[in-house]
C-alpha cells in the first residue's frame, strides 16, 4: 500500500510517462553499474606477477662500495621528505573511482606536489602503503607516474597493504625500479620481505650517513605465530654485515638511520615525553620482537622511522635513539584530515639531524 501511494505521488507530481522513463533510467545506470563491476573485478582477478631480480648474497661476502648507492649530499643543508601510507583509492570499488576515494586521492595529490615544492628535498622517503586496492599494480604505476614529475630521487618501502592486490611484490617492485628517479632496489634474495636496500649520504666523496631501507611489512610465520611485520633475523645479519662494510671501507665510524613501515616494538615503550608529534592510538607494533632495536643501537644506529599507525606522528628519544613516526600523507588514510604532511629530516653542514613535521 506504502508503495502505491509513493508510485501514485510520484504519476501525480511528476506525471505518468516521466515516472516511466526515471525508473527506466535508473534500471540502465544500475546495470551498467553491474557489468562494470563484473569486468573490473575479473581483471582484478587476473593475477599479475612479476620476476624480481635480486642479488645473492651470504655472510661470508665482502663489502664493497659500490654495494650501496650514493647520493651527494652536498655541503650545504640537505633535506629528505618523508611521506606514508598515501593508501591510493583505499579499497575502492570501480562504482568508489567517481566517489569519495576519487575526490581524496586528487585532494591528496594536490597538497603533497605543494608539500614537494614548498620543500624542495635532495631526496624522498616513501614509507610504504602507498596503494590500497584490487589493481595495485596500475595504481603503483599511477603513482610512480606522479612521482616521476619532479626528478627527484625517491626511494620507497613496501608497506602491509601494498601486495593485497592482483599483482604479487615482484611485480611491484619491477615497477618501481622501471622509474628512472626511483632508487628501489629488491635486495639480497631469500630475505624476509623484498626491497632491503641501502642509500649512503656522501660529502666530498666521504660516506657521512647510511640509510638503511628495510621490508618489514610481510607477515610471516614465527615459532608458530603469524605476525604482520617485524624485521627477521637473515635482516638484522645482513644489517650488521652491511654496517661493518660500511665502516671499514670508510675507515670510521659512520652512523646510519632505518626507514620501514611497521615500528618496533620499541615504540610502546615510550611515555608522552615527546620531542613534537601526537599520539592519538596504541603503536600497532611487530607481534615478535626479533632484537633488531638492540642491534641497531648498538652499530651506530641514530633514527628509525616507520609509518602504519595512522593517528600517530610523534618523534621521541629511547635508550639514546630516536623513535619516530612519518607523517601521514593522504586523505584517504582513515578518512582523517588532521596530522596530514610529511615530516622533513635535515642533515646540516655538520651532519646533525634536525627533524620537522611539516603539515598540508
Amino acid at each position: 500500500m506504502k508503495e502505491n501511494r509513493f508510485m501514485n505521488a510520484l504519476k501525480k507530481f511528476f506525471g505518468f510517462k516521466a515516472v516511466k522513463i526515471m525508473i527506466a533510467v535508473i534500471a540502465v545506470i544500475l546495470v551498467i553499474v553491474a557489468i562494470c563491476n563484473a569486468v573490473f573485478a575479473s581483471v582484478a582477478l587476473e593475477y599479475q606477477k612479476g620476476v624480481a631480480v635480486c642479488d645473492e648474497w651470504s655472510t661470508e661476502d665482502t663489502y664493497t662500495p659500490d654495494y650501496a648507492q650514493e647520493i651527494d649530499a652536498g655541503t650545504d643543508d640537505f633535506k629528505i621528505l618523508c611521506i606514508t601510507d598515501v593508501h591510493i583509492r583505499n579499497h575502492a570499488t570501480f562504482a568508489a573511482e567517481f566517489g569519495v576515494n576519487f575526490i581524496l586521492d586528487g585532494m591528496s595529490e594536490m597538497q603533497l606536489k605543494q608539500l614537494i615544492n614548498e620543500v624542495n628535498p635532495g631526496l624522498i622517503i616513501v614509507g610504504g602503503d602507498t596503494v590500497l586496492t584490487a589493481w595495485n599494480d596500475i595504481c603503483t604505476q599511477q603513482f610512480c607516474d606522479f612521482m616521476e614529475q619532479f626528478e627527484i630521487p625517491w626511494a620507497p618501502v613496501f608497506g602491509n597493504h601494498d601486495y593485497e592486490g592482483r599483482a604479487d611484490k615482484p611485480k611491484l617492485a619491477e615497477i618501481y625500479e622501471a622509474s628512472e628517479h626511483c632508487l628501489f632496489k629488491s635486495g639480497p634474495e631469500g630475505m624476509n620481505g623484498m626491497g632491503n636496500y641501502i642509500l649512503n649520504l656522501t660529502r666530498n666523496g666521504e660516506v657521512v650517513y647510511s640509510l638503511f631501507m628495510f621490508d618489514d611489512g610481510q607477515f610471516r610465520v614465527v615459532d608458530g605465530q603469524i605476525t604482520d611485520g617485524g624485521i627477521g633475523e637473515n635482516q638484522i645479519e645482513w644489517y650488521q654485515w652491511a654496517v661493518n662494510g660500511i665502516n671499514e671501507t670508510s675507515g670510521k665510524t659512520v652512523p646510519n638511520m632505518a626507514f620501514m613501515h611497521v615500528p618496533v616494538p620499541e615504540y610502546n615503550e615510550l611515555n608522552d615525553d615527546f620531542e613534537m608529534g601526537l599520539r592519538k592510538e596504541e603503536s600497532c607494533t611487530a607481534a615478535v620482537n626479533d632484537g633488531f632495536f638492540d642491534v641497531f643501537k648498538a652499530n651506530g644506529g641514530t633514527h628509525m622511522f616507520a609509518g602504519h599507525d595512522h593517528l600517530n606522528n610523534f618523534i621521541a628519544e629511547y635508550e639514546g635513539v630516536k623513535l619516530c613516526y612519518f607523517t601521514k600523507s593522504s586523505y584517504n588514510c582513515n578518512f582523517t584530515f588532521d596530522e596530514l604532511g610529511g615530516l622533513v629530516l635535515t642533515l646540516d653542514k655538520d651532519n646533525n639531524v634536525n627533524l620537522q613535521i611539516h603539515e598540508f
